[in-house]
């Protein structure tokens, strides 16, 4: 079974590893900065390297790569427009970060969550996971924060029930990050020009790991989305937090998970099959999906009924914009109404 690890000096954990990020990025050499990327401020004798174009073999940066760059900015800020939310981080991830989700990460739990102010009044909601590390690189855990966007107005709306409104939020947009490399060297910047990232923001294009700009996020982000999306305690979580919000004074309340509960659903989605055990491979991503067609149903306004044959003939003719329209195509085909009306029941009732 993975273990999560004690929840108690997690917040703290994450705190430093936070930290020691941002002392190595402000040591890091050779960065591809924004003005560097315009071809400014480079200087003639620091070679840079690029993986573009090869097979992972770094080769000497040049112009041309530069300007590849420049357009692979443009299309990404156009693809996120108005942020991401957790399908989307699903549906536009790397088919490598979803197969390594599914097989090696398989628990992703709420540690806790806190609403956070900006310019006075409560802005959003802030919640941190644990997750399970594969352990190719030595971490026993990773942690991953994850800003619901819609907290504000789901604390504020008196118009639904804190469950409700905690379901609504979850489907809304949301940033992350994650104190992984993989998020820290290939997606934290394409985070940072979507404006979806929490955390320390990067403009260092990734010119070696992710010279492309593709994918989203890294194996423990997908699968805290799946609990975003499926998973009963994400949703009882967020409800929590709403219920917390609400009655607090600024609606910036914080929570904390119980050890216990938490272990015990920690064990529960250990017990799940993986890709390797299950006749569906994407099965998380499918139970999630699944769940929010669910949740969907109930808030789809169904479409209405059209008549058909006679009836929107009879409707559209009753219409004097559409009067002169209708009659010049019966006169074009050389019929009488009747018969047009006995065309278009037929057809109908043939489909």
């Amino acid at each position: 079974m993975a273990d999560i690890g004690r929840l108690a000096g997690a917040a703290a954990e994450a705190k430093q590893l936070a930290q020691d990020d941002a002392t190595r990025r402000n040591g890091a050499p050779r960065i591809l900065s924004p003005s560097s990327l315009r071809g400014d401020n480079i200087d003639a004798t620091t070679v840079l390297t690029t993986t573009l174009g090869t097979d992972g073999a770094k080769r000497p940066l040049t112009a041309d790569d530069l300007a590849a760059f420049r357009q692979n900015v443009r299309v990404l800020g156009k693809r996120f427009k108005g942020g991401i939310t957790a399908r989307q981080v699903v549906d536009m991830s790397h088919m490598i970060d979803r197969k390594r989700a599914r097989e090696e990460i398989t628990v992703a739990v709420p540690a806790s969550a806190r609403g956070v102010k900006a310019g006075g009044k409560v802005d959003r909601l802030e919640v941190r996971f644990i997750t399970n590390a594969s352990k190719k690189y030595g971490a026993s855990r990773h942690h991953v924060l994850v800003e619901f966007m819609g907290y504000s107005t789901a604390v504020a709306s008196g118009a639904m029930t804190a469950v409700k409104a905690a379901a609504l939020m979850r489907k809304q947009q949301l940033r992350f990050d994650c104190d992984c490399g993989r998020h820290t060297y290939w997606y934290r910047y394409v985070a940072t020009v979507g404006n979806y990232h929490a955390g320390r923001p990067e403009n260092g294009y990734p010119k070696i790991r992710n010279p492309n700009l593709v994918g989203v996020a890294c194996k423990h982000v997908l699968r805290v989305m799946a609990e975003i999306e499926g998973a009963g305690l994400v949703l009882s979580f967020l409800q929590r937090a709403i219920e917390k919000g609400r009655s607090s004074e600024s609606g910036a309340g914080s929570i904390r998970a119980n050890q216990k509960e938490a272990d015990a659903q920690a064990a529960k989605q250990s017990a799940r099959p993986t890709a390797r055990g299950a006749r569906s491979g994407d099965r998380d991503y499918d139970r999630s999906r699944a769940a929010l067609r669910k949740a969907s149903r109930s808030t789809t306004t169904r479409p209405k009924t059209v008549a058909g044959g006679s009836k929107r003939v009879a409707a559209l003719a009753a219409e004097p914009a559409a009067q002169e329209t209708l009659l010049g195509i019966i006169k074009q085909l050389g019929i009488t109404q009747e018969q047009a009306i006995a065309i278009l029941k037929g057809a109908s009732n043939a489909k």
